[in-house]
Formats: structure tokens, C-alpha cells, sequence
């Protein structure tokens, strides 16, 4: 394969587009979709979406009234940013209540674009009166969905390949424990959105079902109970929950985005006490919270943790009660008897609070957290790693703050840890006029500042050992246009892993966007990274750091050919640069069909993905297409292609059955993966079905 045939089938896909788009209102399982990946292309590896499907489902179920929802309600669409719901309710007490969705439309800071986005999720209708809350009508008026889902690699990998018992008994590690089969169940019930309840079940690929380790069945199991506007109680939550409050200095366990190219979504809207329905193993909370509105003003959370998370452990008395571990281990996998030896071996006991007072238009909050475990935490010491939390209890306290003048929205929060260490971040947003409007942020986080279920806006691995300053911008500069950029200057004062030298570095991006019509976007980007790293003699030798940079150049096009057919184009460019190296490139070229009838119940998702790499260091990340409450993105690398196929066959409101078929060829290649999980020969495909009862 060679660039020039990737440039010649790009060359034939843009010769598919049509003369003219028909201005047809796209499915919503399509919108949803394109959300999410939109939402998603700030992609951390600990970045858990489920709460926003439930949020969009729930809202495309039960539209938001916008001449009655408030900023916390509008908050909850996620891809509306800070001032563009500022505008909204200003727009409204201006001018009185839209008579029309598409008088939205006036409100400076929104485009057709962003019109054909949330129309499926708000309404200027009035909303049917809340049902009273008591057992009975819950029963009768609430909703249930059960899903199972199997998923499956199709090939033999190395970790399930026979061995004999005296191979084992040399190398116990060099097998899975259970089969390579990945199974998923879950329940959710809910009544409105008053109250909801349900449980996650999930076996991972390699690990025991029903046998050996795993007696009870599944590796892990979640349950959550809550009910919300009970009186004056706001929430209360019971088995698993997440919380989030102020900014996420001191605690933050759910869902938090980077830098993307929504360059105004820089501050956090705290949720305080919500429901867990994920399958992360290890960040949450497991036991009881409640939020109490204190006064009209006011309001109050409180809440208690109480369980055990996986660990490596150091030593162990004659009991074999664990008193020091190495390591927390958040992979969840328990598939190997390594794996299985960290199982659930730490207890984590977690209580924490926050207070709020809400004003038109200012906030103010305090939050506190107390953490400690049942051995001491003692990392093995490096060069990196010298100011890292050990032992076995920390406290964190924090006043976070947002106050409204004129134009600005000016935010942050400070926060210090029982270590001495502390956090800061401040930020503001503008509308300088209704074509332009401005974001900035300053962060500075203490190289000794702990704080485990921490989240706040970092270029770093974690809340700590950081000092930065980020500016943003968007401009409207004519009708259809869309300007996004911004520059984040940042620095460690201390070394962290990858470089064992104080450093510093920089992010620039920039953003082009063109709505032609409501069904006719595209847009072009550059995003470059300087971040240095140790030089090749790494950390026997002196400590030198390269200078490396990435920058990604993307073109995107989407467009709804009709109602029923939307087609997704995207080429995108990585350069991967270090001193005294030669730079490493590659080329990502997909084409997406999604097909919806109007009158027939299923729908198809189909990609064709051509890519090439010089090497890992210039991989991309793309997000794909899945079954519901599942998440795909995959890093394209190497030399190869990749494809899928998504079916959804829907019978009534009451059956959904999923089906989805992927696979990878690198052409070439004597293997694909690594350790247990590699395979021989040069494909790799995976197959995964899902079915929803909804009654």
C-alpha cells in the first residue's frame, strides 16, 4: 500500500458527493451517534460515556422545555458550552418565551449545525405535570430494559492455546484462566427520571464464568438505587455512585473532557451525587449519598464508601492479611492468576461532603474528602515518582466559586491535600461581541498534591505536578462559519515518567467549520503538541531531555444524502518529530455509510478505514460505531485496513437486537497483538451481539 493510492481513493470518494443535499431532518439514532463521537474525540483512556447515552436517551425521550429549563437542565445536553446557554436564557428573558425551535436560531452563538444537533432533545412545548412519587405509581408507570450482550475474537490467541498441566505449573501465567468469550448483562428501571435502579454484570475475555474463581459467575457486578426530588431531598443514592463537585480538584469520579474542539467547554458542571451504571472496576463509589436542599439557596451532600479495589501486594502477615501494597491496579482484568492474586485485596474506605449556596449569579461551594485504605500504599521510589502519595489515609478540602458580570462567566476552585500540597484553577469566558467569544484558564498544581478520584483540567497523567495557562477562542466570522483555536502553554516542575527532568510544553489547535445546511457539515484541523521526553540513554545515563512534538492535520465531511442515508468522510495527516530522530508519519482514510429507512425497523453502520503508520508514535484514534452502552476507539497503526459492520433490528418498543462485525487486516504481518493476546497470521475480526428488552 502506498500513500499515493490512498490520495487516488479519497480523490473517488469525494467524487460521490452529491450536487445537492435534500434538506431532510436526519434518524435519531444517527444524531445520537454523531454526538457522541463528536463528544468523544477528547478521548483519555479513563473516559467512561455511559452517563451521557443515558442523559440524551433520556432527554430524546422526555424533551427539555427551553422557555422553562434552567442552566443546569440545559447543561445536561453536554455539546451546548457555557455561553451559549448563557445566551439561551438571556435571549429568553429578553425577548419572552420561543414560540418556535427554530427561533433558536437568533441566539447569538448558535448555527444550524447546532440547530439540527439538539432539536431532537428540546422542545417549546409545554411538558406533561410530573407524576406524584410514591411506590405504587412508580410500579405502574415505570420502565424496565434488560440487555445481554456476547462479544468474541474470532481468532485463536496465544493466552487460549493448549498447554500441559507441567507447563502451567512452570509458567501459570502463560494462560487465561476462562474463555475468550465477553459477556455483559445489564438491568436499568426507571420511573421518569424520579427514580432508578439496576445492576451491571460483566465477565471480560480470559476470565472464569461460573467456575474456578469466579463461582457467582460474572467478575463484576454493580447495583445503584436512587431516587431524585424527594422533598427536600435532591438525591439519594445507594449501592454504586459516582460524585463530582466544584472544578474536580478534590473530587471528581465521573465523566470529565479534556481539551477538544469545543474550546469554551472548559469548566465543569458538577453533578454532585449520581447513579453508577459502568463497568469500570475500580472509580466509584459503593454504599450511600444524599443531597439536601438546606435552604432555597442552599443545599448539602454527604456521602460514605465502603469497598475493595485490586492492588499488587508487598507483604502480608502469618494471617495473610495484606499491610503493604506497591501499586493500585485499575485495569480490571482478573484473567490470569497474577491478575487474580491483586483481586480485590485493598479496602477502600471513602466519606466526603460538599455545601452549595446557588445565586442568580454567583456559586459558591466547599468540599471535603476523607480517604484511607486498609494497608499502606508504598510505590516503589523513582526518579518520577519521589512526591507520589504513600501510606494509608489523606483528606483533601476545597472552595470552589462562579459569579456572572456582564459578559464574563468567571470560575475556578483551590484545594489542598493532608500532604500540604495544593491545587488551583481559575478560569473565565466572554461573549467580547455576538460573533466572538474568548476562553481562558490557569491551573497550578503542587508535585505533592494527592488526590486519588481528582479530575481537574491537566495536560498530566493526574492532578498534580503541573502549572499551565490555556487560552480559547471562537469566532462566527460569516453565516455558516465556525472558527475554533486555542493554545495551552503548560510545564512540570517536577519529573514525571517518560522524563526525568523538570520540562515544559505547548498545544496549539485550530478549527474551520462550514455548515452548509443542516445536513451538510464539514470541517478542517491541525492540532500540534510539543512535549519533551528522556533522551534514548534514559535514566542510567544523563538527564537529557528530546524535544518531540505530534501534529495531526484532519479533513471531515458529513452529509445526509436523504433522510435515510448519511455518508461520513474523514483524511487525516500524524507527524510524529523527536530530536535526533527521522520524523514518523501516517495516513487514515475511512469512509462511513449509515443507512436508516423511514419505514422499516432496522438500521446499518458501515466503515471502510485505509491506514498507514511509520509507527506507533503516529497512531490515530477514531471512534467507531457500537452497540449500545458499548464503546470502540480503536488506535489505527501499522500498514493495514479496517472495517465494520453494524446491523440494529428493532421489533416494536419492546426488542432491540444489535449485531456487530469487525475486522482488521495488516497485511504483511506474521502476527497481530502482543502477549497473551496475540494471534498468528495477519487478521484479526471480532463478533458481537446484543439484545434490549424494554416492557
Amino acid at each position: 500500500m502506498t500513500r499515493m493510492i490512498l490520495f487516488a481513493k479519497y480523490a473517488l470518494i469525494l467524487l460521490l458527493l452529491p450536487a445537492a443535499i435534500s434538506a431532510q431532518q436526519p434518524g435519531h439514532q444517527q444524531v445520537i451517534e454523531e454526538l457522541i463521537g463528536e463528544l468523544m474525540d477528547s478521548y483519555m483512556p479513563d473516559m467512561d460515556p455511559t452517563v451521557i447515552y443515558d442523559d440524551l436517551l433520556f432527554f430524546m425521550a422526555h424533551p427539555l422545555n427551553i422557555n422553562t429549563a434552567g442552566a443546569t437542565d440545559l447543561a445536561g445536553l453536554y455539546f451546548l458550552d457555557e455561553l451559549q446557554i448563557s445566551n439561551l436564557i438571556g435571549y429568553r428573558l429578553a425577548y419572552g418565551e420561543f414560540k418556535s425551535i427554530w427561533e433558536i436560531l437568533y441566539v447569538d452563538g448558535f448555527s444550524s449545525d447546532d440547530l439540527r444537533k439538539i432539536l431532537l432533545f428540546v422542545t417549546v412545548e409545554e411538558t406533561a405535570t410530573a407524576m406524584a412519587l410514591s411506590p405504587s405509581s412508580a410500579l405502574k408507570h415505570g420502565r424496565h430494559q434488560a440487555f445481554v450482550r456476547l462479544q468474541q475474537v474470532l481468532q485463536e490467541q496465544k493466552g487460549y492455546l493448549p498447554a500441559t498441566d507441567s507447563h502451567l505449573a512452570e509458567s501459570p501465567n502463560s494462560r487465561y484462566l476462562g474463555s475468550r468469550l465477553k459477556i455483559y448483562n445489564r438491568y436499568q428501571f426507571n420511573y421518569q427520571r424520579q427514580v432508578q435502579a439496576g445492576y451491571v454484570a460483566e465477565k471480560d475475555q480470559g476470565e472464569e464464568f461460573f467456575r474456578g474463581s469466579n463461582p457467582r459467575g460474572f467478575d463484576f457486578y454493580t447495583m445503584h438505587f436512587q431516587i431524585n426530588d424527594a422533598g427536600k431531598f435532591k438525591t439519594i443514592a445507594l449501592g454504586d455512585f459516582q460524585a463530582g463537585f466544584g472544578q474536580g480538584l478534590v473530587l471528581w469520579s465521573g465523566l470529565a473532557f479534556s481539551k477538544s474542539s469545543s474550546v469554551l467547554n472548559i469548566r465543569k458542571n458538577a453533578r454532585g451525587i449520581q447513579k453508577y451504571s459502568s463497568t469500570d472496576e475500580n472509580m466509584f463509589f459503593r454504599g450511600a449519598g444524599i443531597t439536601r436542599r438546606l435552604t432555597g439557596n442552599t443545599e448539602g451532600s454527604i456521602f460514605l464508601s465502603r469497598k475493595k479495589i485490586d492492588a499488587g501486594i508487598l507483604h502480608a502477615d502469618a494471617s495473610g492479611t495484606v499491610i503493604e501494597v506497591s501499586s493500585l491496579q485499575n485495569t480490571g482484568l482478573h484473567a490470569t492468576p497474577s491478575q487474580m492474586a491483586g483481586k480485590n485485596v485493598l479496602g477502600e474506605t471513602i466519606i466526603g461532603g460538599n455545601i452549595t449556596y446557588n445565586h442568580d449569579r454567583f456559586k459558591l461551594g466547599a468540599t471535603v474528602a476523607a480517604l484511607r485504605y486498609d494497608a499502606v500504599l508504598n510505590p516503589p521510589v523513582r526518579i518520577y515518582n519521589t512526591f507520589d502519595f504513600r501510606g494509608d489515609k489523606n483528606i483533601n478540602a476545597g472552595l470552589d466559586y462562579h459569579f456572572s458580570a456582564g459578559p464574563f462567566r468567571i470560575f475556578g476552585e483551590g484545594a489542598v491535600s493532608r500532604s500540604g500540597g495544593t491545587a488551583l484553577l481559575t478560569g473565565a469566558m466572554a461573549n467580547l461581541s455576538p460573533k466572538m467569544s474568548i476562553s481562558s484558564l490557569y491551573r497550578n498544581y503542587a508535585r505533592d498534591y494527592h488526590a486519588y478520584f481528582s479530575n481537574g483540567f491537566r495536560e498530566n497523567t493526574r492532578t498534580a505536578n503541573e502549572q499551565g495557562l490555556y487560552f480559547g477562542t471562537l469566532i462566527h466570522p460569516f453565516s455558516r462559519w465556525k472558527l475554533s483555536a486555542y493554545l495551552d502553554v503548560f510545564s512540570f516542575p517536577w519529573m514525571r515518567y517518560g522524563a526525568w527532568a523538570p520540562s515544559a510544553g505547548a498545544e496549539y489547535f485550530l478549527q474551520i467549520d462550514f455548515s452548509y445546511s443542516r445536513n451538510l457539515h464539514t470541517y478542517l484541523s491541525f492540532r500540534h503538541k510539543d512535549k519533551p521526553l528522556n533522551s534514548p540513554a534514559g535514566e542510567a545515563g544523563p538527564r537529557i531531555l528530546n524535544d518531540s512534538g505530534t501534529s495531526r492535520l484532519r479533513y471531515n465531511i458529513n452529509y445526509f444524502v436523504s433522510p435515510s442515508v448519511e455518508l461520513r468522510n474523514r483524511l487525516e495527516f500524524s507527524q510524529y518529530s523527536r530530536e535526533d530522530f527521522s520524523p514518523e508519519r501516517g495516513i487514515l482514510l475511512y469512509q462511513d455509510i449509515l443507512y436508516k429507512p423511514r419505514k422499516l425497523p432496522f438500521s446499518l453502520a458501515f466503515r471502510c478505514a485505509v491506514f498507514e503508520t511509520d509507527s506507533y508514535n503516529a497512531r490515530f484514534y477514531a471512534y467507531e460505531n457500537d452497540v449500545l452502552y458499548a464503546f470502540s476507539i480503536p488506535s489505527y497503526y501499522d500498514s493495514g485496513y479496517r472495517s465494520y459492520l453494524l446491523a440494529q433490528y428493532s421489533a416494536g418498543n419492546f426488542l432491540d437486537i444489535w449485531v456487530r462485525y469487525e475486522i482488521t487486516r495488516l497485511p504483511g504481518r506474521e502476527s497481530i497483538g502482543s502477549g497473551l493476546n496475540e494471534i498468528t497470521g495477519s487478521m484479526r475480526s471480532e463478533l458481537k451481539a446484543q439484545v434490549r428488552l424494554r416492557f
